[in-house]
């Protein structure tokens, strides 16, 4: 786990981000959040579809700010961090490619406040998995389907290239 501050927006506390591997119940999960389950009040993204924490930083950051300005266009913040991952406006696709999958293995868990203890305990009951270092996280992305997500030249190998046309992407969506 990883706990972040936002200084633009200290009256929602820390961000808190938890990486999960070898992930048993990603299906019952998955039907959990689409019959909005208050329990499951976190952002639950497919660990394969990212390269860098950097990508959950700026999609939060991005939900932050939409929901200061009351313009989220999702029915929440966890959704909307879900969907600033994308580097189009289409809501589905967004939840569908960045969100948990029913096979999903490995995931990541976004928090917006809460206290980090107790987060965390309440993610060990819920997740049937085994909580991993975020250091880790560049090992779980599947970089053929990162590009191809982000439309990403094939010739391209650099991470820190690619990196910067995923955070590139990202910022273009919020101003079309």
């Amino acid at each position: 786990m990883q706990t972040y501050s936002f200084e633009l927006f200290p009256n929602r506390g820390l961000i808190h981000i938890f990486l999960f591997s070898e992930v048993k119940n990603s299906l019952e999960l998955r039907k959990r959040l689409l019959s909005h389950d208050a329990e499951l009040s976190y952002a639950f993204i497919n660990a394969r579809v990212i390269l860098d924490i950097f990508q959950l930083l700026i999609a939060t950051n991005c939900a932050l700010h939409n929901e200061k300005c009351s313009i989220l266009k999702t029915h929440n913040i966890n959704s909307e961090i879900v969907y600033n991952l994308s580097p189009n406006t289409n809501i589905n696709e967004a939840l569908r490619r960045f969100g948990i999958s029913d096979d999903s293995t490995n995931i990541v868990v976004v928090k917006v406040g809460g206290e980090a203890n107790e987060i965390k305990s309440h993610l060990t009951s819920l997740i049937q998995g085994t909580e991993t270092s975020l250091e880790n996280l560049f090992k779980f992305g599947d970089l053929g389907i990162i590009k191809k997500y982000y439309k990403v030249d094939n010739k391209i190998h650099d991470v820190k290239e690619i990196l910067n046309i995923i955070v590139g992407s990202m910022a273009v969506k919020s101003v079309s």
